[in-house]
């Protein structure tokens, strides 16, 4: 299924905690490729006080129209969580930490829908949109590639950061 309209991007605070837990529980393939153990929802909520510390970051719930079924919120259907940082690593760069869209909801053009929207809002404040890949994740590799993100960055054993120019 393709997302028809734009995904629509809003600010995760701590009382989304949960929603965010429940992302990543039902997401755990996510977790295994990348060898660490699913956040508590302890966790979650620490990380997400955390952000609200550092003004270049940026956790956000991703929406998409009412007809795909994400996860029940009184925003509307998350169907995914998007955690990037502003000039970093350098100032006019932008870090996409990550993305990840609802296990059940991946390969349905989701995902791809929401990069194409956040380069359209960072087109202008930022020159470049890297990401970080942890792990030996070939299909987030894959995924990025088609996306027109290239190798920018070693940092193995852990992870490998791909570029792209706005």
């Amino acid at each position: 299924m393709q997302l028809a309209s734009p995904a629509l991007f809003i600010p995760a605070t701590p009382q989304d905690a949960v929603t965010i837990h429940q992302l990543y529980t039902g997401t755990p393939d996510y977790f295994r490729i990348i060898s660490i153990p699913m956040p508590t929802l302890e966790e979650v909520q620490r990380d997400l006080e955390l952000a609200r510390q550092d003004s270049r970051r940026h956790i956000e719930l991703v929406f998409a129209d009412d007809h795909v079924k994400g996860i029940a919120h009184p925003k509307g259907n998350v169907v995914g969580y998007l955690d990037y940082k502003l000039d970093y690593p350098h100032q006019g760069e932008a870090m996409v930490n990550l993305l990840m869209i609802y296990g059940q909801l991946q390969s349905s053009g989701l995902g791809r829908q929401a990069v194409k929207d956040l380069e359209a809002q960072l087109k202008g404040r930022v020159k470049r949109v890297l990401v970080s890949i942890y792990g030996q994740n070939y299909r987030a590799e894959k995924f990025w590639k088609s996306l027109g993100y290239s190798f920018a960055i070693d940092a193995k054993p852990i992870l490998d950061w791909y570029g792209k120019n706005l």
